[in-house]
């Protein structure tokens, strides 16, 4: 177990001193066969779907691009459709939102999804990590 009251560790010679530490349980994969859509966005936008763009994902959550503006703290239905055909269609929360223009979002599964971590690493052809 790492003991982060440590003043700082060696990593190839260099202080990591002023720098933070990834806490990240889940590996984030880029993926660029993998098409994403949000949903059940709220009464007033019933049956509508928004394309968005994937930035990166993990079997927790993903971080997407869109052009639309959406509310933190939403919940909402996440579409993953991959192109072998395989669809997941997850419930999820919207966690962050970055400043514009880019319209990111960071987007946590409502529980760890390990179907789907274990398809990602199925259908794999590149292996690009984040």
């Amino acid at each position: 177990m790492l003991n982060f009251k440590e003043k700082s560790e060696t990593i190839t010679g260099l202080s990591n001193a002023g720098l933070t530490k990834n806490l990240r349980v889940a590996t984030r994969f880029i993926r660029e066969d993998i098409s994403v859509s949000i949903s059940d966005l709220g009464l007033f936008e019933m049956g509508k779907i928004i394309p968005a763009k994937l930035m990166d994902i993990s079997s927790k959550g993903v971080l997407i691009s869109t052009d639309r503006k959406l509310r933190i703290h939403k919940n909402i239905t996440l579409t993953l459709q991959f192109e072998t055909g395989k669809t997941f269609s997850i419930k999820a929360i919207i966690v962050r939102r970055s400043d514009p223009p880019n319209h990111e979002y960071g987007i946590k599964f409502d529980h760890c999804f390990d179907e789907l971590g274990d398809y990602l690493l199925e259908s794999q052809r590149k292996l690009i990590f984040k």
